[in-house]
């Protein structure tokens, strides 16, 4: 039975927009997630689309199979999207990875495709792996082991570097060479650390999407990007480091690349209310008749007239991102939210009749104690006084290239325990949907982790769990250099308290 005829081919023919080219030189776009996952990022459409557009070159896409040990035993090859021909046979194997919890993934993705994992394993012969995506913005160093170039930064400047070094290489080395040295453009085999990181022109912006598919996690929605990077000083957040300075597009460039027969328009951007255009822009597209999505909303810019716009679009929740469970620890953070912009929005979203209002915390904050969450559980209670209310809750998970870089995880136990209290006095209360304290755990040591990491990924991705991760760690002696770390509300971000190492602060105790 052939996966493509049965699996792909209905998936392909759902399809608008997609690029069918030949060419001498063949590229893969994989992303190491499910097709409803990776069809919803924009950065893979541009990428798929900048590849197509490259004299001499062609790119298709694949994904990881919903279940890959099924697939597996059907002994294919893993085949493109747009032809059914083997995802491995190209010059160039490039994925776009968005999660650290896709580190197993993008290992299964190569040895699913046929290909050694390992870069040391692999030869001439075999395709160069190239990986890219928020994650090796984030951290690259778990990928060095299996990567052949890392791209960290905007894929819209590597591309055209990439392919002119495929045109005119006729080795490995000689493609090392061409592109050694470019922004963004990280070797393993040469580089010990990673480089500047790629920043895009402005006129290589907006982003938005090729394909619109009804399989996507955003179902038949159209992305395109209102603003790139981030004005906003908040110091846990990856925007305004990952994403360069903010650059606001203006509202006919974006409203240009819409075509026609799109019915939903998704508008992306780290901090869209602080975007000049987003009411003009929404409204216009809301009088031709388009359902309108957006990421969440900033507290303290929402207004009547900007909720009303999002509701004749189609937007039934509302979203905001309180990010702290407490008012302190917002300021500490420099989120610039208020206790009052929340309550604002919650009278908001009652009186033009939202069903109710969506909003993203995370705990498990270096200074945060018991007092932080029972006003986190008190002021869940007066917001749901005001409308229906559904939290979203997140353990903290500290980030390279920010302040909190060297901030301690909070610990599972720790987490499970707030988690415990705040479902027992919220449950009659508010929707609670939290992230799993274990595997933000995992999060965190890939987050901040190097090479070794990636090796211990290596030896449990075909039978990855919580157990597997605390061995494998365990075997390559790996400890938690930032336990004895104490962030104090009284000192910024990324300075500390010294206190001794506790007894488990060389172990693997979550």
């Amino acid at each position: 039975m052939s996966y493509w005829r049965n699996t792909l081919k209905p998936l392909l023919d759902a399809e608008r927009g997609t690029l069918f080219k030949q060419a001498p030189i063949r590229v893969t776009l994989a992303f190491p997630n499910r097709y409803g996952v990776g069809m919803a990022s924009l950065g893979f459409q541009v990428i798929y689309r900048m590849f197509n557009q490259e004299e001499g070159v062609a790119c298709e896409r694949a994904f990881l199979p919903d279940d890959v040990d099924a697939f597996e035993r059907t002994g294919q090859a893993l085949p493109t999207v747009e032809s059914g021909r083997a995802a491995a046979d190209c010059e160039l194997f490039a994925m776009s990875v968005s999660f650290e919890l896709d580190l197993t993934n993008i290992i299964r993705m190569l040895d699913v495709a046929g290909m050694a994992p390992l870069r040391k394993e692999r030869s001439d012969n075999d395709p160069l792996i190239m990986i890219g995506g928020p994650l090796t913005s984030s951290n690259p160093y778990p990928l060095t082991p299996f990567a052949d170039i890392i791209i960290i930064g905007d894929g819209e400047q590597i591309v055209p570097v990439v392919s002119e070094a495929l045109r005119e290489s006729a080795s490995r080395e000689d493609f090392y060479d061409l592109i050694d040295g470019m922004p963004g453009v990280f070797l393993p085999a040469r580089h010990s650390h990673e480089p500047q990181w790629a920043t895009a022109p402005k006129e290589l912006l907006p982003a938005y999407s090729q394909i619109v598919t009804p399989h996507s996690e955003l179902s038949n929605m159209f992305l395109v990007e209102a603003q790139r990077g981030c004005p906003r000083p908040c110091t846990f957040c990856l925007a305004r480091t990952m994403y360069g300075p903010n650059r606001n597009n203006q509202a006919q460039e974006l409203l240009d690349t819409i075509p026609e027969w799109v019915t939903k328009v998704g508008l992306v951007g780290a901090a869209l209310s602080d975007f000049p255009h987003t009411k003009y822009v929404g409204k216009t597209l809301t009088e031709r008749g388009i359902k309108l999505g957006v990421s969440s909303i900033r507290a303290d810019t929402v207004d009547a007239e900007l909720a009303e716009i999002l509701k004749a679009g189609g937007l039934r929740t509302f979203t905001v991102a309180s990010d702290a469970p407490s008012e302190r620890l917002r300021r500490w953070l420099k989120k610039g939210i208020t206790t009052e912009d929340l309550l604002k929005t919650a009278q908001i979203s009652r009186d033009l009749g939202f069903k109710g209002l969506k909003v993203y915390m995370m705990i498990g904050l270096g200074p945060e104690n018991d007092d932080d969450i029972s006003e986190l559980i008190a002021f869940t209670k007066e917001l749901a006084g005001i409308n229906r209310i559904a939290l979203g809750i997140s353990p903290f998970v500290p980030k390279r290239h920010t302040p909190h870089f060297a901030d301690p995880f909070a610990g599972v136990q720790v987490i499970e325990k707030r988690l415990k209290r705040i479902q027992k006095e919220l449950r009659t209360t508010a929707e609670l949907r939290n992230v799993s304290a274990k595997w933000a755990w995992v999060e965190n040591v890939i987050a901040r982790g190097g090479p070794e990491v990636g090796m211990a990924a290596y030896g449990i991705y075909k039978n990855e769990s919580i157990g597997a991760w605390k061995k494998a760690l365990e075997e390559i002696g790996w400890h938690d250099e930032f336990e004895a770390n104490t962030p104090a509300i009284g000192l910024p971000p990324g300075q500390y308290e010294p206190r001794e190492v506790s007894a488990h602060a060389q172990g693997l105790a979550i």
